[in-house]
């Protein structure tokens, strides 16, 4: 089931106001503050000294399930609000920081590459085209979500901006090749 830009306000703002976890929107679901995407789940960043007070929070939380799996730097609950079951992903900064702590992502996307909306935090496309491209699983699985946001409007030039945050943190080799990459592959459908 997809989840628009208003599901994914209301879980964040759940999140923040009902479990005391701050956090910032990543993937689609931060893609959905400023094109008409839609997303399957909410992910949301957040820093590693959350996830024992996450997991204390959902344990006390009947609208949703305890966290799976019980370590990692994914993990992922199921919230009904309303009506409507959403699954929610948290995500770690670690993969994504090349040699600097997984919190400095974190506080580097806070603080440089995201939009604070009403206290909520969307981080910018070149954050989530950067995580996508940084992927530890296998990158090219991201390659389609990235040409539906393209195709949605976020500007080819979002690529540079992926730049930037790849050499903050040390990883420029492996993002311009992957960047190279996906371009060839837009290519393909532009």
């Amino acid at each position: 089931m997809n989840v628009g830009a208003s599901e994914v306000e209301r879980t964040m703002k759940w999140v923040r106001d009902r479990l005391g976890i701050p956090s910032v929107a990543v993937g689609g679901s931060a893609i959905t503050r400023w094109y008409p995407v839609s997303t399957k789940d909410v992910d949301l960043l957040i820093m590693v000294g959350e996830w024992k007070p996450l997991d204390k929070a959902l344990q006390h939380r009947p609208e949703a399930t305890p966290l799976e799996p019980y370590s990692g730097t994914i993990r992922s609950t199921r919230v009904v609000l309303g009506h409507r079951a959403i699954d929610v992903e948290f995500v770690s900064g670690a993969p994504f920081s090349g040699e600097r702590s997984g919190d400095e992502f974190v506080e580097y996307v806070l603080s440089q590459r995201s939009e604070d909306s009403r206290g909520i935090h969307y981080a910018r496309p070149e954050v989530v085209f950067y995580m996508r491209l940084m992927d530890p699983e296998d990158w090219r699985v991201n390659v389609p979500s990235i040409q539906r946001d393209v195709a949605a409007g976020v500007p080819w030039k979002t690529f540079d901006e992926v730049a930037g945050v790849a050499r903050h943190f040390g990883t420029e080799d492996v993002v311009r090749e992957r960047v190279k990459r996906t371009k060839e592959l837009l290519g393909l459908f532009r």
